[in-house]
């Protein structure tokens, strides 16, 4: 009897794990959560804040959504999509053109790669991920420990770039360097900031304003 109990309560949760909430184009929410399973938000819908624990979040093109965020699971998003933020554990967050950002986007584990005509309001975050933009502009800041950063097809960074220092407990482990890449048409209007050795690839045209290294220079 209990292995049989122990066998149903495996199944339920299987069940609701494979079970996302679906959202179309002519509904209207409010908030949604979850804690197994992910969302699945369709083209053209409007709703509010989406929340997951153990599953991804999709929003199809066209969407209106608040404040997503998940734990275990990346966050997929469509062209000409508004969102106030995003951000997520494990996991990443990948859209297509046109995405409009009042906040900020961040990610522990997992990077961060967006298209063309893309607007982010706030700053650009990760701790182990790379962050892929072209041309994107970004109001604040980029920041990040372990990722690599390309800024490409006329990406415009307002803020600064920091390239934070690694002080866990792999932080004396060899590992390889990380690499900016700014192409000539891209360009950072503050201070790259370096507080670890990284590898530099700038075009000679790219508009960058100042580097400081925040470390000692060999």
């Amino acid at each position: 009897m209990k292995c049989l109990k122990t066998l149903v309560l495996v199944s339920f949760v299987s069940l609701l794990a494979a079970c996302a909430v679906s959202v179309t184009a002519h509904e209207e929410e409010g908030d949604i959560s979850r804690v197994f399973g992910g969302i699945d938000i369709h083209k053209g819908a409007k709703v509010g804040d989406l929340s997951s624990v153990n599953g991804g979040v999709d929003i199809g093109s066209n969407a209106v959504v608040g404040d997503v965020s998940t734990v275990n699971g990346g966050i997929d998003i469509g062209s000409q999509v508004q969102i106030k933020s995003a951000e997520t554990v494990n996991g990443g967050i990948e859209a297509r053109q046109d995405l409009a950002v009042k906040g900020d986007l961040s990610t522990v584990n997992g990077g961060i790669e967006l298209s063309s005509d893309s607007l982010i309001g706030g700053s650009i975050e990760t701790v182990n991920g790379d962050i892929d933009l072209s041309g994107v502009t970004i109001s604040r800041n980029i920041e990040t420990v372990n990722g690599d950063v390309s800024l490409l097809n006329s990406t415009q960074l307002k803020g600064d770039l920091i390239i934070s220092k690694n002080s866990g407990w792999f932080s004396s482990v060899t590992k390889n360097k990380i690499v900016i890449t700014i192409d000539e048409n891209s360009s950072v209007d503050g201070t790259i900031h370096l507080y670890q050795k990284v590898i530099l690839k700038i075009a000679k045209n790219a508009k960058v304003n100042e580097i400081e290294y925040h470390y000692e220079r060999e």
